[in-house]
């Protein structure tokens, strides 16, 4: 714990920047990674219904989900 005494004001700061970054990244790529769960088990109850799925996505959400069953 001695190295945390010693550690410049900058170095400080580059430490939590990082630690800040890795968080935000691993938030985003939780959301995109439940977000593309979401769609692909939509979609394929559309297909084994024998439907085709209309999907749009805002960002990392589905927006709207409809399956056309013609």
């Amino acid at each position: 714990m001695n190295w945390i005494k010693k550690m410049t004001p900058v170095q400080g700061l580059v430490i939590m920047g990082t630690i800040v970054v890795i968080v935000a990244a691993s938030l985003i790529a939780t959301q995109s990674y439940f977000g593309y769960l979401e769609v692909t088990e939509a979609a394929n109850r559309c297909f084994d219904k024998g439907g085709l799925p209309v999907i749009e996505k805002s960002g990392l959400r589905m927006t709207y989900f409809h399956c056309n069953m013609e």
